[in-house]
């Protein structure tokens, strides 16, 4: 039995040193002589990160019928049960593992958790405080009743949080990171900025940092003699939307080159033939110096005072916008719609509608929907009704990405469209637009403006509740109806 505890406890330490698939060879090993129950729950917890959540829950289940007092094991049982979306068994289980150890705050934690992503917040701060209260250095359920907290527009309050989760754990970057988004949703743009540049270290983070032999420039050094690298980062909208800072850079430099994701070249070179840029895939000229593109409002000081270019810095070609011009019937209010965003959830987080909430609008007299709509969302159009007018544009941005639609946008009235780069070019294009926002909406869009500092030409309609965007559109649809009688 000495041999069996020896291999027992190297098996744990190996799983300690993240080396599951030497601790699992083990723990296999082990099981073949007792099937111990601990031993089960160790495994069940190796499948588990592994993603073999079926494995993972038979381990499990086998652990607790040897032991059914294990309190840690309902609570891992939760979590995979959560994983397999058996939402009411999670929650059977973590409260199981209460009930058998009130002092288990960890079942506390994963409860939170499990109520946050099924909308339960109250629940969910509840389960994170109960967790706080037995462990007061638990940094990340502070952190994850902050964000709680932010999806229930408390942001003082949650910010209040991120700053317990940095006292215990200072080099936390994701609560470095959220304390930043939470501080720009509500305009405190000095102390955003400047935590906003922890975004790298944070978990999830869709873009790796760039790593460069030259210095990043620290946004006080002069570059009258340099030659400065401006390269991208994140999505196609936020790179619209912060490259006017492109324009203020090529001011103060020798020269500034820009390097984007190779979907947003052409657009850039048509809107100004002489810029230098680059995509990500092509080799770069030489250069001295580089920074992030959304590291620029940092580096410049920017308030919602001082921010540049919110009127137009986007300019289609102009031979597109002729040859696009007579599309459309100026007799008309010719209106370009754009409902879907991101397909994948984990992206899309609530952005997007659904084209049919344009029933009532597309009969209006006097208008004429055009789709903006490109990859996603395109199989809705064969679901609306014979009453639904819509018109669908071909053969657009065969060339590039956005080149047409940039073109298409500048001849017409209007844009409407969820949180996706439309937003961003309409309002870079300077075309009115109506911006359709859920309640619990991105930083850059703030929390309760029906307007936006950063595109003057952009009218923001918000949902008065999560999800619920029939209001929306009824205040969509009395805008249109005045913008007709205005026309007449």
């Amino acid at each position: 039995m000495d041999d069996y505890n020896k291999l027992a406890l190297k098996a744990v330490e190996l799983q300690k040193k993240n080396k599951p698939h030497e601790a699992k060879k083990i723990y296999t090993d082990l099981l073949k002589i007792d099937r111990n129950p601990q031993i089960l729950r160790l495994l069940g917890l190796i499948e588990f990160n592994e993603k073999n959540y079926e494995k993972s829950l038979k381990f499990l289940n086998e652990s607790l019928q040897i032991n059914p007092n294990d309190s840690e094991c309902y609570s891992n049982r939760g979590i995979t049960n959560f994983a397999l979306k058996n939402i009411e068994e999670a929650i059977s289980d973590y409260k199981k593992a209460i009930s058998i150890d009130k002092k288990n705050y960890n079942a506390f934690f994963n409860l939170g958790n499990l109520y946050k992503e099924i909308n339960k917040l109250e629940e969910s701060i509840e389960n994170f405080s109960k967790a706080i209260s037995i462990n007061n250095k638990h940094y990340t359920a502070y952190h994850n009743r902050a964000v709680v907290k932010g999806l229930l527009l408390k942001f003082d309050d949650a910010i209040k949080d991120f700053d317990e989760a940095l006292k215990i754990n200072p080099r936390y970057s994701n609560s470095l990171f959220f304390k930043a988004t939470t501080q720009l949703k509500k305009g405190d743009y000095k102390n955003g900025w400047k935590n906003y540049e922890h975004r790298w270290e944070a978990t999830n983070f869709p873009s790796p940092k760039r790593e460069f032999k030259q210095p990043c420039w620290n946004g006080t050094d002069s570059l009258n003699d340099k030659i400065i690298l401006i390269h991208g980062e994140q999505g196609l909208g936020d790179n619209i939307h912060f490259v006017r800072y492109f324009n203020l850079i090529e001011s103060k430099a020798k020269k500034a080159i820009l390097q984007v994701d190779k979907k947003l070249v052409q657009l850039f070179k048509d809107s100004d033939p002489n810029i230098n840029i680059f995509s990500y895939n092509e080799k770069l000229p030489i250069f001295d110096i580089h920074c992030p593109l959304l590291s620029l409002p940092y580096k410049f000081s920017t308030t919602i005072k001082n921010i540049p270019l919110s009127d137009k810095y986007i300019y289609p070609n102009e031979h597109r916008i002729k040859k696009w011009k007579k599309i459309f019937n100026k007799q008309f209010l010719n209106v370009g719609i754009n409902w879907q965003a991101s397909p994948n959830p984990d992206f899309d987080k609530g952005r997007s509608f659904k084209l049919e909430y344009f029933n009532e609008i597309s009969p209006i007299n006097k208008i004429k929907l055009f789709s903006l709509q490109k990859i996603n969302g395109l199989n809705q159009i064969n679901q609306i009704s014979k009453q639904f007018k819509l018109n669908i544009l071909e053969n657009f941005d065969e060339e590039a990405p956005f080149v047409d639609t940039a073109a298409i946008i500048e001849n017409l009235d209007l844009v409407i469209t969820c949180d996706t780069s439309i937003a961003h070019l309409s309002g870079a294009i300077g075309k009115k637009t109506f911006l359709l926002l859920q309640k619990n909406c991105e930083w850059r869009w703030f929390h309760d403006l029906d307007y936006s500092p950063w595109y003057d030409s952009i009218k923001i309609y918000r949902q008065a509740k999560q999800g619920d965007w029939e209001f929306v559109f009824k205040n969509v649809k009395n805008d249109i109806m005045k913008l007709n009688e205005y026309r007449k």
